[in-house]
Order: structure tokens, then sequence, then C-alpha cells
């Protein structure tokens, strides 16, 4: 049977050709059954920006690729995946509806990862503890902090509020007077910790602020350690959701992105206080955030193959927070632009990595430190040949 349909990668074409379709979709499903120890299941995950993205500009070829992975194919089969970015800044739902909108392909809040998902854990640590929130636009950080279960979340502006000379190079405006939690005394506050939820969007600002705390007694604004505190008391955590140092835009070159930014402050840390800033990082290229990821497309996989749904909202992310079962082992394929985050997270997690020249990287594969399985112009062309063999696909024997 030949049949030539428009847009559709070859390797779907060529499913086509097979004698029954029927067969086909029974064989699917069959591959996709982690019962089989000889054929694991396949599943994507991609990058954002750079990716899908180039900052507001949606890729057209992104559109194709996903529509194929949501079951537009001939067969109609969908195939398990998830966004996983290094951004962040909203709720997943929020983010999952702008890219549902944006993308033209349903996207459920459990399909989608950022830089400050894994920061859900986080918060039996905090408990009904202060902590500073910084990065993001107006209040949405703290909005997202609140909506994981941090009880006692403070950003800057409040801090401004309390006390102007905090940053005397500020004057919050009549917007930022909206949304500031007033009446805050915060010489009576003692933060238990910061959490660098996004990008700041006022470096000075905030890097100010990060060693007012962590230089404080207890973590209270406006004192200092003693001499025996700096020797006998541990520095508060300091929580970085990403190391980018670079992210793509529209802009011809990369931009400084937060782990430029944690940077500064480690520096700034160093020559002010003379130590080494204690600091855990999550976000790619590291193991909490694959493996984050990995859990949740194991629940995504189980939902297409065993009629075991969990919906695709808030409920799916605290299974993966509460679950300690072992993720289903898969051919996951991490698609994205960025050869230090997401090609050296994949490698070193087991994934296929596929390097796509939409975002960061423009040069040469050979001078790369981390090497990608596959380089790619785009997306599309990375679904469309190298990453997906037949088998993969479940239909080697349809």
């Amino acid at each position: 049977m030949s049949v030539a349909v428009p847009s559709i990668s070859p390797l779907v074409l060529g499913c086509l050709r097979r004698p029954s379709l029927a067969c086909a979709r029974s064989s699917t499903r069959r591959q996709l059954n982690t019962s089989s120890a000889s054929r694991r299941p396949v599943a994507f995950a991609f990058d954002i920006d750079g990716v899908l993205k180039q900052g507001s500009h949606v890729l057209p070829q992104a559109k194709r690729a996903l529509a194929i992975l949501s079951g537009q194919n001939p067969l109609s089969q969908k195939f398990p995946f998830i966004c996983l970015t290094n951004g962040g800044g909203s709720i997943e739902a929020a983010r999952a509806q702008r890219l549902s909108r944006e993308l033209g392909v349903e996207i459920g809040e459990g399909q989608v990862v950022q830089s400050h998902t894994v920061f859900r854990s986080l918060v039996s640590q905090f408990d009904n503890k202060p902590v500073l929130v910084i990065g993001g636009v107006k209040d949405h950080c703290r909005n997202v902090a609140e909506h994981y279960g941090f009880r006692h979340v403070y950003i800057p502006e409040d801090i401004l509020h309390w006390q102007a000379s905090v940053w005397p190079f500020q004057k919050l405006s009549d917007k930022e007077l909206a949304y500031v939690k007033p009446n805050i005394d915060f010489s009576k506050i003692s933060f238990a910790g910061v959490l660098v939820f996004h990008d700041s969007f006022n470096w000075g600002r905030d890097v100010q602020l990060i060693c007012d705390v962590l230089s404080s007694s207890q973590g209270v604004l406006g004192t200092s350690k003693s001499a025996s505190e700096w020797e006998s008391s541990p520095q508060l955590p300091v929580h970085f959701s990403n190391p980018d140092l670079l992210w793509g835009n529209e802009f011809s070159q990369p931009r400084f992105g937060q782990g430029a930014f944690q940077e500064s402050v480690a520096a700034v840390w160093k020559r002010t206080y003379n130590k080494d800033l204690i600091r855990t990082t999550g976000g790619k290229p590291t193991s909490h955030t694959y493996n984050y990821a990995s859990s949740l497309l194991s629940h995504h996989i189980r939902s297409l193959t065993n009629s075991h749904t969990h919906s695709s909202s808030e409920s799916l992310h605290q299974a993966v927070v509460n679950s300690d079962a072992a993720p289903i082992k898969a051919n996951v394929y991490m698609l994205g632009d960025n050869p230090a985050s997401d090609i050296a997270g994949a490698n070193a997690f087991g994934w296929e990595s596929v390097l796509v020249r939409t975002g960061v990287f423009r040069g040469d594969v050979e001078d790369l430190q981390h090497r990608p399985t596959i380089v790619k112009d785009d997306v599309w062309v990375s679904l469309e040949q190298a990453p997906l063999r037949m088998q993969d696909w479940g239909l080697a024997n349809a």
C-alpha cells in the first residue's frame, strides 16, 4: 500500500506501507509495554527556549514535531513527551496553558518541568520557616512558591517596603506597592534560606540581599554574625534553580542567564567575606532534575500503555515528589540547544542527546566539551530523521 501524506515524517509514511495498520497499532501497544525487557518504550524531552521557541517566536518546525507526537500521525499514536526547561517564573499549569496555545497541541501541567519544579521537594525541609525568594516578574515567584506549599515567602520588594535604605537605588512604584506584603518587621523575621526561583531582574539589589541574609545573625536582616557564629554556625542554605550561564532568544548572540547571576553572588560573597559560597543548584544538567523528569515520563508511559491514567495535573507532580518507585527504563531523546545543560545532562543520565542549531549552539560540534549523540538544524529535522528508528516506534514487526 502506498500513501502520500504531506508534511509527515518519512518514517511515519514508511509505517503505512506495512500490510496492516490494525496490526501496526497492536504492535505499537505491545512495544510500548514496559513488560518487554527486550525493547524499551521511547519518550522525548524538549527544551523550550532555543528549541521550540526563540524568545516569543514559536518555531513552525516545533509545531509540526509535537503534532506528530501528540497523535496527528497515520497511526493516531501518541508518544510520551515532556517540556524540560531551565526557564520558570510561573506555575506549571500556567506554562502548560501558554505552550498549548502557542504550539497548537494539548500540553498538561504534568508535561512541564521548569527549573524550579524540583523545589517542590524542599517544602518539607523549610516547613513553616521564612524563606527569601529571588527572581521573576512582580510577585509571580512568591505565588509559585506558595502554590508548592511554602508558607512564609518573602520577596525583595517586601524588604524595600520595610526599609528603603537596604537598596537606595530603587524606589518602589505604585504597581510594586500593590503586591508587597505590608507591615512586616524584618528585624523580627529569621530567614531559614534563600531560593532563587528564576532569573533576577535586578542583580545589584538581589546580590546585596542574598549577602545580607547569609551574613546575618540567625538570618535576621540588619544584624551581623559574630566571630563565633562565623566559625560554628553553618551557612544558611542557598538554592539556585539552574546553572545556565547563557540562554538563547531572538537576539543574534546568547544572553547571560541565572548561572551568570549565581557566579556574581559567589564572587561578591568571596570578595567580601573571604569564604566560598555554599550552594545547591537545580535544573539541567543536574541529576536531581533529570531524575524528576525521568519519573514524570514514567507516569506518562504507564498512562499510555496500561490505561492507568494520571491526569496531567498537580496530582501528577505530587506523585513524583512522593514516589520512591524506580522509573521505567526507556529510550529517551533529549532535544536541546545548550551543550552545557541539555547535552551534558542527557549524556550523564544515559539519555540520547540531540543538539539543534536554533538556539545557543551555533558553532562546530568538534569544539564541544559535551558531545551530542547527533546534531540537527532544528527539532523537526531531528524528529524526522535521526533519533527515531522503526523499532522505537514499535513498528519493526508490524
